[in-house]
């Protein structure tokens, strides 16, 4: 593959040292970022259960997350009718200033719709113009019957990881101090309802399973699906257990800082070394070791026909694995690691200096963690400004697999690299944490295989990329 079409070749260790230096930087950076920091703190609180958010900015912002995150997030939580409210700021309180009216649209929230929280999200409109949203959530503390927070969100603020970040953080005001421990509890940390592009319920589900199989009652999923009464407890809980540590590092690391709270540190558990990883971090400091090692047996010989498909699947072969767009560059990395447990060369595509700028502390944890995979980012990619498949990322993809022997591709099903390919998208491949994952992802796999003769639509590769 010729050199014009490849902006970096290495290894994880060697790229994340040439963003650190500065030497990866894409002209159209910001065409690369997640949604802004208003869509991604709006995740987290909309994660939270009888939740009233007051958008103090214009209607379309307001409509924008709500039809985007709300229903199927509420549904799931058991709330559907949930609403999400607005100021709808207009010219006029641009000039003026629009305080007052998002002091009443606080107390019509709490009348209207009797919630336990009620938090404030600035918009970009409200952040211009400087309205002092927490002076506000202050007043309207002392006026409504809910607690009432406020977050500065709006979208210039920060990056996409602020907004989780600075959710996340405002929500530690709502805890109580840790007293009574309260023996084997954990919380689930890190989660946020969207559905969000990496964030699947069935993979919380399983992780809810096997901590239930050892004893271990989880206090509250921080936050997807909690309460307000889990958050307020959740520093007396005996141990934070993230669900991916990307997401729950921050915190993880912020309550151990303020409350004492042990973390269990532990990465994503895709296939069964990485999942006993994550079930002993929980079992180990509640000293639940014998309980974790039993159910690890019988999960592991449950599954003993999986592992070996997955085995006779890998093995000897390169993994390219492109999951950049979707579901997201750490479990590309996750799963990187895992088919290099069953014995392929895993090389990750189009993983994103600004993802590695964003993600550094995980980024690091993994390669403490001796998780440094090749690494192929093409030109398309670095350049174009967009993580979605376009046909110079086609052609180079192709370019790249006919440079390996016995390849398979995992990623996204509207590539058509030319090889055996595995849709890491598809609804029927959830979950893919644990030993449910295992099962699943031996299912995938034998099933790409299978059908890889099968030709792909010509006419549905000009549909995509023209031509």
């Amino acid at each position: 593959m010729s050199d014009d079409r490849i902006a970096f070749h290495g290894t994880l260790r060697q790229l994340l040292e040439q963003v650190e230096r500065g030497e990866m930087v894409p002209k159209l950076q910001a065409s690369h970022a997640p949604p802004c920091k208003f869509w991604t703190a709006f995740q987290v609180i909309n994660g939270i259960r009888h939740v009233a958010p007051v958008i103090h900015g214009p209607k379309g912002c307001t409509y924008s997350v709500a039809s985007a995150y709300k229903m199927g997030s509420c549904e799931y939580r058991g709330v559907p009718m949930e609403p999400t409210s607005c100021t709808a700021q207009n010219e006029t309180d641009v000039v003026y200033g629009g305080e007052g009216k998002l002091l009443d649209a606080v107390r019509e929230a709490d009348r209207r719709y009797h919630p336990d929280l009620i938090v404030i999200l600035s918009c970009c409109c409200s952040g211009i113009i400087g309205d002092d949203v927490e002076t506000i959530a202050q007043i309207a503390e002392g006026e409504v019957s809910a607690r009432v927070l406020a977050i500065r969100s709006e979208g210039f603020g920060g990056d996409f990881r602020s907004g989780y970040e600075d959710a996340f953080k405002a929500l530690m005001d709502l805890m109580e101090p840790r007293r009574e421990v309260i023996p084997r509890t954990i919380n689930i940390i890190g989660a946020r309802q969207g559905p969000t592009y990496t964030e699947w319920t069935e993979d919380l589900n399983e992780l809810e399973r096997l901590v239930h199989a050892i004893g271990v009652e989880i206090n509250g999923v921080l936050c997807g699906g909690c309460t307000l009464d889990q958050i307020r407890r959740a520093p007396s809980a005996a141990l934070n257990a993230s669900w991916c540590y990307d997401w729950g590092q921050k915190l993880g690391d912020l309550m151990e800082e303020r409350f004492g709270l042990p973390y269990a540190r532990t990465g994503q558990p895709y296939g069964p070394t990485a999942t006993e990883e994550w079930i002993m971090g929980v079992a180990v400091p509640l000293g639940l070791e014998d309980r974790a090692s039993e159910l690890i047996r019988q999960e592991t010989a449950a599954v003993s026909r999986e592992l070996d498909t997955l085995r006779r699947c890998f093995e000897g072969k390169t993994a390219l694995i492109e999951i950049s767009e979707f579901p997201g560059p750490i479990r590309a990395l996750s799963l990187a690691s895992m088919a290099e447990e069953f014995g392929a060369h895993p090389v990750v595509i189009n993983l994103h200096p600004y993802t590695v700028k964003e993600r550094m502390p995980s980024i690091k944890f993994l390669l403490e963690r001796g998780q440094n995979p090749e690494v192929i980012l093409t030109q398309g990619l670095f350049s174009l400004g967009s993580f979605n498949v376009s046909s110079e990322t086609q052609a180079e993809v192709e370019a790249i697999a006919v440079q390996y022997d016995s390849a398979l591709y995992l990623g996204s099903p509207r590539r058509q690299p030319g090889i055996p390919q595995v849709n890491m998208t598809t609804i029927t491949g959830y979950p893919q944490y644990g030993y449910q994952g295992i099962r699943n992802m031996a299912r995938l796999m034998q099933s790409s295989l299978e059908h890889a003769g099968r030709p792909r639509s010509p006419l549905f590769k000009r549909v995509l990329y023209g031509g």
